[in-house]
């Protein structure tokens, strides 16, 4: 057998996330890539970096799967690049060590979360998100408490178990694009690791924060975990997984 990763990209608005769901008829982005690999004949269970929620598009995500000896690796991405295609891209396949595992061995994810405050284009409302928000500097002024390391649990959605909530944010930004002659806002947030919905939580309470409707003082006491000032997640559709760093 032979391991192999694959950097892909994929529209998140026509499918339920990344992970498989409960509910029948409902397709995933790991299921779509699982039924184009057990038409090639490798059957095989793959395995992500990060599982990103429904509607979360991804420009870097990281799978892997194993194929057998025989299967030529060069012939693996044009074939399933016909198959996931037009939701799925497939950038890259290399092989890698069978003890790689991609979500325990990233030291670190990166997310973009894209912005304006209003949109005259049907045929981009599914990737960028439309949000009141204030200055760019109070948006920066409450990024800045972000930073570091915290406890996440009151920035996590409800009945996520997890082992710690702890997480630590080594970049945290915001900056300007212009995206199909739209002036767009970007806030891009880096961590070792994200709690379920966590970068939806921090960016509402920020923009809440710009909007004048919660203090910097109460962002933080949700951070020591003392009370729930603001837990409103911002819409899905803004949201990229971009890097996973390894």
């Amino acid at each position: 057998m032979k391991k192999l990763i694959a950097k892909i990209s994929y529209d998140g608005s026509v499918f339920s996330g990344f992970a498989r769901q409960r509910c029948k008829g409902i397709m995933s982005v790991s299921e779509r890539i699982e039924i184009a690999l057990k038409s090639m004949g490798i059957n095989n269970e793959i395995i992500a970096a990060g599982r990103t929620d429904k509607g979360v598009h991804a420009t870097g995500q990281i799978i892997s799967f194993c194929i057998d000896e025989k299967i030529q690796i060069s012939k693996i991405k044009p074939l399933l690049n016909q198959k996931l295609y037009p939701h799925i891209f497939i950038k890259n396949i290399q092989e890698v060590s069978m003890s790689f595992q991609p979500r325990f061995d990233a030291k670190s994810r990166g997310y973009r979360y894209v912005f304006c405050d209003y949109l005259d284009n049907p045929f981009i409302s599914k990737y960028i998100s439309v949000e009141k928000y204030g200055s760019e500097e109070l948006i920066k002024e409450a990024l800045n408490l972000f930073m570091g390391k915290h406890c996440f649990s009151y920035f996590k959605k409800q009945g996520s178990p997890t082992k710690t909530d702890d997480r630590e944010i080594s970049k945290a930004k915001i900056y300007q694009c212009k995206i199909f002659s739209k002036n767009c806002n970007i806030i891009y947030l880096e961590a070792n690791g994200f709690l379920r919905s966590q970068v939806r939580l921090i960016i509402g309470s920020v923009l809440a924060y710009s909007r004048g409707e919660i203090t910097l003082d109460q962002i933080s006491s949700q951070l020591r975990c003392e009370n729930y000032h603001y837990h409103k997640p911002v819409s899905a559709n803004g949201l990229y997984l971009v890097r996973v760093i390894y």
